[in-house]
């Protein structure tokens, strides 16, 4: 380890000098200006890939709520969806989709943001729906009660996950007058009690140009960009923000100390938690430094003590937390089964003290400067990650110029900075000691039920449009601007080249930063490992880097995260792979490091009871989601013996039974030159990318062929049925309606996947709009065709109320039926063909993008033009082409229907709609609550 540590070690303080200055030498190149009206307009040319990030920063958060009406903030945000004289409800998000974009919307404590990505010719359509919803909002009491309830399910939601509750009970200790003290999220009786005028009075006073940042950030030049943005924006009065409420804490005096008693937290959390300063404070950089080198990485202290050596915990972390006005760091830890909270807390306490006595060592702070410098540069690999920085920027730092000088601000911290801050800092006054004990008998918070709902009487508000002494431009277009949709997909140009040893090698160049990934794809996945030990392949993936003929773990991990690259591996059921991601000077490091994991892995037994003592916790939080529990039951019931039945990372139970004889004996059968490929991707030179794989894995062999394996067969589906799990005690039902299906291989897939989309891929898709927007039954519904590589599945996935769990599964069958008495209409079937074309270079925008692309398609078979065979048949689907997937494809009468809840109160509905078999809830599974996940999908808010 020494002898490579101590040769590369020059050559990378050389090479990374060299990437620090080009990137520091090309900043972010953007323009700011100020409109007459005070709308902030910064715009960032990027001609990568042609599409534009879109993104309004609004100035409120929910540090501008009253204290009576918590959550009203992130309840706006909700209502800015509403739809305005000229756009129905719930038109905003399908309009993006039918050019191909994509929208939502987040509240933080000091701004709400809302952000948009769309093929860049689509520009002036968000910018026009956008000055809409500025001026010409409905807020009216239908929708307000509407939104209401579903913001309701969205913070049970929060508050049923594992350690929901933990962040709104402390936040109150930390901050006793600051609004920070309660979370954006806010809580149920104050939004019920708050009535529609009270929004227009909120979108009065801030949704308005002077308290506002337009981001214009992609493949659009600036002066047309900026063009537009006068356009939509420039006629609109500025509004009055003075007197807004500013805020003070009072200063913490001593030591405070908070016991959480947490329903759905698996294992006892400990840290502290101490006051600092805001993101603006120049001493936050040397903070975040500062907790990078105590608790985050492989090699940080925290984790090499507490977890390695002491065995005290599973994990240990430490980060710091900056808001506008105040900000917070921390260091915690979550405790093993058998450890003393007090020996963990001591042994904290001797890390912090260290730091307060002798601050870091040189290498030390190199190493943490060097992450944050990697940070800058991966969080600016996208259009959309771009628009969000240059958004925080204007609106925290009141200058997207933060982004420029935050490198500079890196490089000048020092040693003493780090001493100096820790002193300043860590220290008792400043510190709340916080506890979180397992408690699985604690009842929510009674918040998450009470209140009642607001009294409507005199309440009739219809709505707010628009602001006053508001009037569209002469000329203004009263019809959204859209234009033609991309027909064939952006090219990427691509090399590749197969090795002596059978070695395929494709390389994918992209310089616009100095950003690499390395991946090694191996195409055995957990379908290929031996049913008798489950969650072999993840584990065996996942262990690679722990220790090598060359170097230990602690070793690997130092130099890893010195030279700040990631080098990881992880096995899907599918596939498996090895990927390494750095700036690009780091490229033959990473190149030979990934070789060395590949080629000379030990397996020790000390780090693998670490990894399996944190994978059993891991595992130990999924097994407390009824979601998680009612897809367990639905794939094994689905797919029996097959190695789809089960996850890559097993069940907690086969954890235990994982020998390193087995890891290695699994690598030694699989892993192999001629059934892997390396892609190297981003700013790198094609035949040096090429050789060096040749020199570091030129000359990898195995004997013999690769092996061949029999898949059991997959079960016969039977009659439509229902199996109810039953979770005593439970407020909400988990539902999961599914059955065996195509892949990606069979021609009738790609008109699937417009199917999919009409029915449950979207916000406004049919099973959406019946249980959500029509009934309001649940916080999200979705549904449709989901391939892997052998097998696929057609499923419907969402969560009710209990009261409402047959009537809800009823709702589902009828929807699905529906969509064969009542075709997908040319309406429907275009809005799924734009979305799904217009949205192929926002999944292509990077270099990585297109290595996951061209990986899926090698490892699965596919010709590879696939992508592009895909666009021209979604440009083709016709409203045949969708019945047939209805009757020929989907299979009514052999569902299997999933659903985890209280079976004592559910099961007599659901008897009406199929035969029942109560399944009993796996040992520790009886909570007394939910842990609710809304099924992926877009949303307009969330």
């Amino acid at each position: 380890m020494k002898t490579l540590y101590r040769s590369t070690l020059p050559l990378f303080l050389a090479g990374l000098i060299a990437a620090v200055n080009a990137f520091a030498a090309k900043p972010f190149e953007f323009e700011d200006i100020k409109l007459d009206n005070g709308l902030r307009v910064v715009t960032l040319e990027d001609f990568s890939t042609p599409i534009v990030a879109v993104q309004v920063w609004y100035h409120v958060g929910s540090k501008n709520e009253q204290a009576t009406r918590q959550g009203f903030a992130h309840m706006f945000e909700h209502m800015m969806f509403g739809g305005t004289d000229l756009v129905n409800a719930e038109e905003y998000s399908n309009l993006i989709r039918k050019v191909g974009g994509d929208c939502n919307a987040f509240t933080s404590f000091d701004f709400t943001a809302y952000v948009n990505t769309v093929p860049s010719n689509q520009l002036e359509l968000v910018l026009w729906l956008e000055s809409q919803r500025m001026m010409f909002l409905k807020v009216d009491e239908k929708g307000f009660d509407t939104e209401r309830k579903v913001v309701e399910e969205e913070r049970r939601m929060g508050l049923n996950q594992p350690y929901g509750s933990v962040m709104e009970q402390v936040l109150p200790v930390l901050f006793k007058e600051h609004p920070y003290r309660w979370s954006p999220i806010g809580n149920i009786p104050d939004l019920r009690a708050a009535k529609a005028p009270e929004l227009a009075e909120f979108w009065n006073y801030f949704y308005v140009p002077q308290n506002a940042t337009l981001v214009i950030a992609g493949a659009v030049k600036h002066a047309d960009a900026q063009a537009l943005a006068k356009k939509y924006f420039s006629w609109m009065p500025s509004g009055d923000t003075t007197g807004r409420l500013t805020f003070t804490e009072p200063e913490q005096k001593e030591t405070r100390e908070i016991t959480v008693e947490e329903p759905f937290g698996p294992v006892p959390l400990i840290g502290y938690v101490f006051k600092t300063v805001p993101e603006t404070h120049a001493d936050s950089i040397p903070l975040e430094l500062m907790m990078i080198a105590l608790g985050q990485g492989d090699s940080s202290r925290l984790n090499v003590d507490l977890v390695k050596k002491r065995n005290l915990c599973v994990q240990a972390l430490a980060d710091t937390y900056m808001l506008q006005d105040a900000g917070v760091c921390g260091a915690g830890a979550a405790l093993n089964p058998m450890a003393n909270p007090e020996v963990a807390f001591k042994a904290l306490d001797e890390h912090l003290t260290a730091l307060k006595e002798k601050g870091l060592e040189e290498k030390e702070l190199t190493k943490a400067k060097n992450q944050l410098r990697r940070t800058l540069v991966a969080d600016s690999l996208t259009v959309e990650n771009k628009a969000n920085n240059i958004g925080d920027a204007t609106t925290i730092h009141g200058t997207p110029e933060w982004l420029n000088e935050r490198m500079a601000r890196i490089d000048a911290a020092t040693l003493d900075d780090i001493k100096r801050v820790a002193n300043a800092y860590l220290v008792p006054e400043r510190k709340t000691v916080l506890h979180v004990k397992p408690n699985p008998e604690k009842k929510l918070s009674a918040d998450a039920e009470r209140g009642t709902e607001s009294d409507k009487a005199g309440n009739e508000f219809k709505y707010t449009n628009p602001k006053e002494g508001v009037k569209r431009p002469e000329g203004f277009s009263t019809t959204p601007p859209m234009h033609e949709l991309l027909q064939e997909l952006p090219q990427t140009p691509t090399s590749e080249r197969t090795l002596k040893n059978g070695l395929k090698v494709v390389v994918v160049p992209n310089h616009e930063l100095p950003f690499m990934t390395v991946m090694l794809g191996s195409k055995y996945g957990a379908w290929a490992e031996d049913a008798a030990a489950p969650g072999v392949a993840s584990m065996t993936l996942n262990m690679l880097t722990k220790g090598t003929k060359k170097h230990t773990a602690e070793e690997l991990a130092e130099i890893i995260e010195f030279n700040a690259l990631t080098l990881e591996g992880d096995a899907t059921m599918d596939a498996a792979q090895v990927t390494a991601t750095g700036l690009s000077d780091k490229l033959p490091l990473a190149v030979e490091l990934l070789a060395e994991v590949v080629l000379s892995p030990t397996f020790p037994q000390e780090e693998l009871d670490i990894l399996a003592q944190q994978r059993t916790m891991t595992l130990s939080v999924r097994d407390q989601s009824p979601d998680y529990v009612a897809a367990r039951e639905l794939r094994r019931h689905l797919y029996g013996a097959h190695p789809y039945s089960r996850t890559p990372e097993g069940e907690s139970e086969d954890v235990a039974k994982l020998k390193p004889e087995l890891l290695a004996a699994y690598w030694a059968k699989y892993a192999r030159p001629d059934t892997s490929v390396v892609y190297v991707a981003g700013d790198v030179d094609e035949e040096k990318a090429v050789a060096l794989v040749e020199q570091y894995l030129g000359e990898w062999k195995v004997e013999g062929s690769a092996p061949e394996i029999s898949l059991p067969a997959i079960p016969t589906p039977e009659k439509t049925h229902i199996l109810l799990v039953d979770r005593p005690g439970a407020v909400q039902s988990q539902i999961k309606v599914g059955e065996t299906n195509i892949t990606r291989s069979d021609p009738r897939y790609h008109f699937a996947r417009v199917f999919s989309q009409v029915y449950g891929g979207a916000f406004d898709s049919r099973l959406n709009t019946v249980i959500r927007i029509q009934r309001g039954l649940t916080y999200g519904a979705s549904g449709g065709f989901i391939p892997h590589r052998f097998s696929g599945e057609f499923t419907s996935s969402t969560f009710t109320k209990t009261e409402s769990t047959a009537e809800t599964v009823q709702a589902v069958l009828d929807v699905l039926a529906g969509m064969r008495k009542e075709a997908p209409t040319d309406e429907e079937i275009n809005t799924a063909k734009s979305y799904l074309v217009g949205n192929f270079p926002s999944g292509l925008e990077t270099p990585q993008d297109v290595v996951n692309y061209a990986w899926l398609i090698e490892y699965s078979g596919l010709p590879k033009d696939y992508l592009n065979q895909a666009v021209q048949a979604y440009n083709k689907a016709q409203r045949q082409d969708l019945a047939d997937v209805a009757e020929k494809i989907v299979n009514l009468d052999r569902l299997t229907i999933v659903v985890a809840g209280e079976a004592s109160k559910i099961k007599e509905g659901l008897e009406k709609i199929a035969p029942v078999t109560v399944i009993e809830a796996a040992k520790g599974q009886e909570t007394p609550g939910d842990t609710a996940t809304a099924p992926e999908q877009p949303k307009p808010a969330q």
